[in-house]
């Protein structure tokens, strides 16, 4: 497959040069090129990414770094996060086999797959889960599940290799909206709920916010979909505001 027929690593806030180096290894291993940076500790470029990529250059020459995980996620229809710890959040999860699949068919329906792996030192925080739409967690001993970051990029690496040489149907149906689209209008209903102070309190509102955005993202709402919301969100603001 070429680069665009494939998920998009997204590394959000690495902390060492040698992990990074060591993750563009593994994905080269499994086919993969594209590796995108959330605020990296260290900075970028990284001298230590490239030594220790072992010859990896061409995907290290290919990363690009973002400041924050939304601008990352932009172009994106379907997004993918790695987790090994339970979670009080209601977003899909699958083991890594079947999540490789999923994502070779939404691929094969044209559409652009993340996959994001949290710091070496913390995982992905639950606000950075509630951007994605599906969990993956690793099937490892529950007794030792901790994984580094280089072995779970090579892990899902493995297993959307063994996904993309199988055989099996395209998805079907009306795609989902990109993220941007969709960060767009959930951005939108949280200033209108601010304004009209739906939100208790200000600890309250982190929570709530997570909330909202886990809903939307689990919904994957198609862009016919989405301009209908924002229409209907219209409605509302108008009646409000002329009463």
């Amino acid at each position: 497959m070429t680069i665009k027929q494939q998920p998009i690593v997204i590394l959000v806030e690495p902390q060492l040069g040698e992990n990074i180096g060591m993750c563009a290894r593994a994905m080269l291993n499994c086919g993969l090129e594209e590796l995108r940076l959330v605020n990296p500790r260290d900075g970028w470029p990284s001298a230590v990414a490239r030594q220790t990529a072992a010859d990896a250059d061409r995907v290290i020459d290919g990363v690009t770094v973002f400041s924050s995980l939304e601008e990352a996620l932009e172009d994106c229809h379907r997004v993918f996060a790695t987790t090994a710890r339970d979670r009080s959040i209601t977003v899909p999860l699958l083991n890594a086999e079947p999540a490789a699949l999923e994502m070779k068919s939404l691929i094969e329906a044209d559409q652009r797959v993340g996959i994001l792996f949290g710091p070496e030192a913390s995982g992905l925080t639950n606000d950075d889960l509630v951007r994605a739409d599906t969990l993956i967690r690793f099937p490892t001993n529950p007794e030792f599940s901790s994984l580094n970051l280089a072995q779970c990029v090579l892990l899902l690496g493995w297993e959307w290799r063994r996904a993309a040489e199988s055989q099996r149907s395209p998805f079907e149906g009306e795609a989902a909206s990109d993220k941007a689209a969709l960060f767009g209008f959930v951005g939108r209903l949280e200033r209108s709920l601010d304004e009209r102070g739906f939100f208790l309190s200000e600890e309250q509102k982190p929570s709530a916010l997570r909330t909202l955005r886990g809903i939307f993202s689990k919904a994957q709402p198609t862009e016919r979909e989405l301009n209908f919301l924002h229409g209907a969100l219209t409605a509302l603001i108008k009646e409000r505001d002329e009463e």
